[in-house]
């Protein structure tokens, strides 16, 4: 069956849906992708603080999208920068051949945790779905991305908080970046509203991930509904909304700071969904974020978990006698959740993420009529995200927008329920 084959006619292999949970997996895969030394500049020092640093990190990959002598010859270049050049362009170019003769050095170290995926020479183009790909061989199951441009989120963020839940959740994609899908019909609306409303009481109610699955929800009365989408008939349409990042009725994970069980690899990139890689890679503003959300969340029947981003008593900066960029980004989210402040600031949104995507013209549209492609595409959207707080007394109802917060927005560690004992999702991987 030529639907079983891979591209060059081989028999595809079978795919396995991940567990719901994985309670004793201890370590993880980081994996990040990059084309361009001058993004060494951006992910070496956290790369270094990840691997000195954070527990159960025992692999990374470099997964490098151009042609290996983009690294070695930088790294192997010993002309003095042009006198012509600013003093800092100069410097900093220095250190871009020592930040790449580093990598290589890692690389070509049997020992060394760390190991560079060269693309090319595996066969593939440059593409952003690379990171997905089989072909990388993660050892863990637990596979944690991170953009080579950030933002790098803290280690309590990330491991005391967001691993512990991925471990209870395994499922599904997990992450701390959420962006948000308006619904424009009232239809969809109510739908998507009863969606939500499920998920908290599944949580509320202690409800494991197996118990949320589409074959036995019946029987703790809170399906999990998938809003349908009927553009064709009902002339259903949504917005991308990329103002905010909601702990609540969230669609789409961006993919930094995010957790993957390594079995959904073979899934992405699997002949049947041949069509959606090759939308990613032809439209204008690639987008294999909502590609990745929309897809794992169709194969798990359930919504992306999240976990906050940050936490108030965790590391915020790493010191700056180690050379670490910030570890958040930098947003005023309570200005953000006011969709008043959205409107009257749609030319302000912050273009740190993709930034040279965000200097096309029309980029929001283009997302927009994305987004659309890819959910009339599978024609339903998954219940949405519920934040950090639900099923606790810090979920607060929101009278407008998303339908609920978590207050505070920035939890200290003994906040997160399920790090606590008694608190919703803790015994699903008790101590």
């Amino acid at each position: 069956n030529n639907a079983n084959n891979d591209e060059s006619g081989k028999a595809y292999p079978t795919c396995r849906l991940p567990p719901s949970t994985s309670c004793n997996t201890s370590t993880y895969t980081l994996i990040m992708m990059s084309h361009t030394t001058s993004r060494l500049h951006d992910f070496m020092n956290p790369l270094l603080v990840m691997m000195e640093t954070w527990p159960g990190l025992t692999e990374v990959i470099i997964v490098w999208n151009s042609p290996r002598e983009t690294l070695t010859s930088m790294a192997e270049n010993t002309d003095a920068p042009s006198p012509n050049k600013k003093k800092a362009d100069r410097n900093r170019e220095i250190q871009e051949r020592q930040y790449a003769s580093q990598l290589l050095q890692w690389h070509n170290n049997s020992t060394h945790p760390l190991r560079i995926f060269f693309s090319l020479e595996n066969g593939l183009e440059n593409n952003l779905l690379n990171r997905y790909h089989p072909l990388l061989q993660p050892k863990n199951e637990a596979i944690m991305y991170f953009d080579d441009d950030g933002p790098f989120w803290s280690k309590d963020a990330m491991i005391t908080s967001g691993f512990e839940l991925w471990k209870r959740n395994s499922d599904v994609q997990v992450g701390a970046f959420p962006r948000n899908i308006r619904y424009m019909s009232q239809r969809m609306k109510d739908t998507g509203r009863h969606g939500v409303d499920s998920s908290i009481q599944a949580i509320a109610s202690n409800a494991r991930g197996v118990d949320l699955s589409p074959q036995t929800q019946s029987k703790h009365h809170h399906p999990l509904t998938f809003t349908p989408i009927c553009r064709n008939v009902t002339g259903d349409t949504v917005e991308y909304n990329y103002f905010v990042f909601p702990d609540f009725d969230a669609h789409v994970l961006l993919p930094s700071g995010t957790f993957l069980h390594r079995n959904f690899l073979c899934f992405i990139w699997h002949p049947a969904f041949e069509e959606l890689r090759t939308y990613v890679v032809t439209h204008k503003t690639y987008p294999d974020d909502m590609t990745v959300s929309t897809l794992i969340s169709h194969l798990s029947g359930r919504a992306p978990r999240t976990f906050p981003r940050e936490i108030t008593d965790g590391v915020k900066e790493i010191s700056r006698n180690r050379r670490m960029l910030m570890l958040e980004y930098d947003r005023d989210e309570k200005e953000e959740r006011d969709e008043d402040y959205e409107e009257e600031n749609l030319n302000k949104v912050d273009q740190s993420h993709r930034r040279l995507l965000w200097k096309q013209k029309n980029w929001g549209k283009m997302r927009e009529e994305a987004v659309n492609s890819l959910t009339g595409y599978f024609g339903s959207i998954h219940p949405g995200t519920v934040g950090w707080c639900a099923g606790t007394p810090y979920m607060q109802k929101r009278g407008r927008g998303v339908p609920y917060v978590c207050d505070p927005e920035k939890p200290t560690l003994d906040l997160i329920p399920w790090l606590k004992e008694g608190g919703p999702g803790y015994d699903h991987c008790p101590k």
